[in-house]
């Protein structure tokens, strides 16, 4: 882009001196004749600087010269002229087309018509000589009209032709550059682990880097979940012991139930983070449909009593880039939560477009306070510093949709209660 400002540049800042150079070779054969007439002139000037007008009968041109054309001496000893009477004339500085003292003007007649003019100064005797022959510009100007638009279009298509270029330059230059987007996206979706070791010289560097930022990353998250394992065993081994503890003392089904959940999350996340400390796990995928109708299936079981209607928008063949367990146990809390606090309505939708997915759950509940909104999603925040039933579920559902590059916003929805829109790379 820039040779284009350049190059356009060049042409404008010298159309003068083009225009110029231009006009002096049209006018050289009317300069010829001008200049042979100015010459007959001063030879017709005496030493004292007096026209002899019978000098001039040999040449009829000059006595009674034609439409648009004229000449006009001024000497101390008088003023001549005939033909066109002298204007407003222009004598650029320094002067050009000089040949033998003679050099060019331009400008107009006493009657307005435009005139080439040129012009010799001289001296006599008696004082300073000035002799002018005007001729008309209209053939002048006519060419030069024309050859000043070849110029111009020959400039236009000299600048489009360095667009062009530039923008064959651009594509081909970005090329390599939008290859390592496209790499970066297959690492991001897990269908690559690293970019690839050939680069071009320019991006090679940053590659480099970026494959050591995703090796070290990958160091980190496997120790984070070696500790995990090492946590969550520490934690099933106790569990296991109460379990059976309780069912010895003889404690309530209930109890039991709910010692049982817990039991069978933490074996969910002991087995998720044993499998995953060897290595980074590969590409996972979910089928939201068939995740969406089992938790559905679960809730209408669960809150049979309160005939809670639970409706569900979903495409059939939209898939996630989450396991399947981790996006059961993430709908799970998010609609338990939306049945636990509505009153006769949950909906739940999904919005697919391009890389990513939106699945919003909503009920007809009292929602959560705003002031409340941005506590509640924050880890080890307890229940009952919220709402009972809110807390817990939403910071484990955030924390599991960030560890695949989603999110989870809350607010208020159209039905009154809380609106969850959970976002998921596809």
């Amino acid at each position: 882009m820039l040779s284009i400002v350049m190059v356009t540049g060049l042409i404008l800042g010298n159309l003068n001196f083009i225009t110029n150079v231009l006009e002096g070779v049209l006018a050289d054969n009317i300069d010829v004749k001008l200049d042979t007439n100015i010459m007959v002139l001063d030879k017709a000037l005496d030493s004292r600087g007096q026209l002899d007008l019978k000098g001039l009968r040999a040449f009829p041109s000059l006595l009674h010269p034609a439409p648009g054309w004229g000449w006009d001496i001024l000497t101390p000893q008088g003023h001549w002229h005939q033909g066109l009477a002298l204007g407003t004339i222009e004598y650029p500085v320094p002067h050009w087309h000089v040949e033998d003292g003679i050099y060019s003007g331009r400008g107009f007649a006493v009657s307005g018509e435009g005139v080439h003019v040129r012009r010799l100064d001289s001296s006599r005797k008696a004082g300073r000589v000035s002799i002018v022959m005007m001729s008309p510009r209209v053939q002048i100007d006519r060419e030069l009209d024309r050859v000043i638009v070849q110029i111009y279009t020959l400039a236009a298509q000299i600048v489009l032709l360095l667009i062009v270029l530039s923008v064959l330059q651009i594509r081909v230059g970005l090329a390599p550059l939008r290859r390592l987007v496209d790499d970066v996206a297959r690492v991001r979706s897990g269908k690559a682990s690293t970019l690839p070791e050939r680069q071009p010289s320019d991006l090679q560097p940053l590659a480099t880097e970026i494959n050591a930022l995703i090796e070290r990353n990958k160091a980190g998250l496997a120790t984070a979940r070696v500790h995990a394992a090492n946590l969550a065993h520490a934690v099933a081994t106790p569990l296991s012991s109460l379990m059976l503890q309780l069912e010895y003392e003889g404690v309530s089904q209930e109890a039991l139930e709910l010692l049982g959940r817990v039991s069978n999350r933490v074996a969910h996340h002991l087995h998720r983070a044993r499998s995953a400390s060897g290595g980074i796990e590969g590409q996972q995928q979910a089928l939201v449909t068939a995740v969406v109708s089992d938790v559905r299936a679960t809730m209408a079981l669960v809150y049979r009593a309160r005939f809670i209607n639970i409706s569900t928008n979903v495409p059939e063949d939209c898939v996630v880039a989450v396991d399947p367990e981790d996006l059961g146990e993430m709908m799970g809390n998010l609609i338990d939560n939306a049945c636990r606090y509505a009153h006769q309505r949950v909906d739940v939708a999904v919005d697919a477009e391009g890389l990513r997915v939106q699945i919003v759950i909503e009920d007809d509940g009292p929602g959560i306070p705003p002031d409340k909104l941005a506590s509640v999603l924050q880890p080890g925040v307890r229940l009952d510093e919220v709402s009972k039933g809110y807390g817990l579920g939403l910071a484990i559902v955030r924390e599991l949709a960030e560890l695949y590059g989603g999110s989870l916003d809350l607010g208020q929805g159209p039905l009154g209660g809380l609106r969850a829109v959970l976002d998921l790379p596809r």
